[in-house]
């Protein structure tokens, strides 16, 4: 890139294509790097010059069996930026949070956005060392279904899904109306309308074996996603339902922790002294409530409401029988 910029900046001359690729073969040459092969390369990059800075206008103009180019304004070249060091490294650090969506539609840009930093700004010879690690997991399966998914969202259009549950042995096929994508421990879930049930649910991506768009008149749905999940834990709400005000005794050990980091945004205390607190979480009652509550193991106990509060001790109970001494494992 350095080298296509002086040559098409270059206010005493105009250059053919074989003219910057000698020139680019010769400074690689000089740096013992491999040489480049194909003279499209050339053309490929004054095309993604022009595409990536809107002020690089290049011209053309043919002389018989050669064409030559250069920028129409002799004095501009990509190097030129006034942006100073310190923004520089902010803006690499910016880029760096942005990469968590590469490989994401809509997000291409990154990825250009990144190679003009590295070869216009110079970014790379400044120190940008890592200061932030986001809580992912790159390795999940089924990530590649989430384009196909965006798309259907953006394009409002109705989808069969192929889907088979954890608790199923066979797949299943499930027509849907795709409304939203949702990330939580680290997997992803899509929010949908089910055609034959008639109700809102959601999938997970890793579970979705197959997705086909169906020529059918799209359900649209008057939802505010922000609020949506603001009523529960997780991502499971069975909308057929209602909130339920869940009241919790909370150790002294997990107190502080839980005081500082709510369990939801609407805990309130009701009650606290040196031995624990009780407080009150207004939610939709869901698998992945139960697994927040019982990540406490013995420092925290649902008192209300009743059938809840037996439920949460079944599975306690259950769990503890693993640990039974009459429990044989192979």
């Amino acid at each position: 890139m350095k080298v296509i910029d002086r040559c098409l900046s270059d206010r005493n001359r105009w250059y053919t294509t074989a003219q910057i690729f000698e020139r680019c073969n010769n400074e690689l040459a000089d740096k013992d790097f491999q040489k480049i092969t194909a003279m499209n390369s050339i053309r490929d990059d004054i095309r993604q010059i022009e595409r990536l800075y809107p002020k690089a206008v290049v011209e053309k103009k043919k002389e018989g069996r050669n064409v030559y180019y250069h920028y129409q304004d002799p004095t501009f070249s990509i190097f030129n930026t006034p942006l100073k060091p310190e923004e520089l490294i902010q803006l690499t650090q910016t880029l760096k949070l942005l990469n968590r969506f590469k490989g994401m539609p809509q997000f291409d840009w990154i990825t250009e956005l990144a190679e003009r930093l590295g070869t216009t700004l110079k970014v790379s010879d400044l120190s940008t060392k890592e200061i932030v690690g986001f809580d992912e997991n790159m390795d999940l399966v089924g990530l590649d279904n989430f384009t196909p998914l965006f798309n259907a969202i953006t394009d409002e259009r109705v989808l069969k899904l192929s889907y088979k549950s954890f608790n199923k042995k066979t797949e299943s096929e499930i027509i849907v109306h795709p409304y939203y994508l949702k990330q939580y421990n680290k997997r992803w879930f899509l929010i949908a309308w089910n055609q034959e049930h008639d109700f809102l649910a959601n999938y997970a991506l890793d579970r979705i074996l197959s997705i086909k768009e169906l020529d059918l008149p799209y359900r649209y749905a008057n939802i505010n996603f922000l609020d949506y999940f603001d009523e529960m834990v997780g991502v499971s709400k069975d909308t057929r339902t209602s909130q339920q005000l869940v009241k919790i005794w909370v150790s002294p050990v997990s107190w502080p922790y839980i005081k500082t980091k709510p369990l939801h945004g609407t805990q309130k205390i009701i009650s606290e002294d040196d031995t624990g607190a009780v407080i009150t979480i207004e939610v939709y009652l869901n698998y992945e409530l139960e697994q927040m509550l019982m990540s406490f193991g013995e420092n925290i106990k649902v008192l209300e409401p009743k059938e809840f509060r037996e439920h949460i001790k079944q599975r306690l109970v259950g769990a503890a029988m693993n640990y039974s001494e009459q429990v044989q494992f192979d």
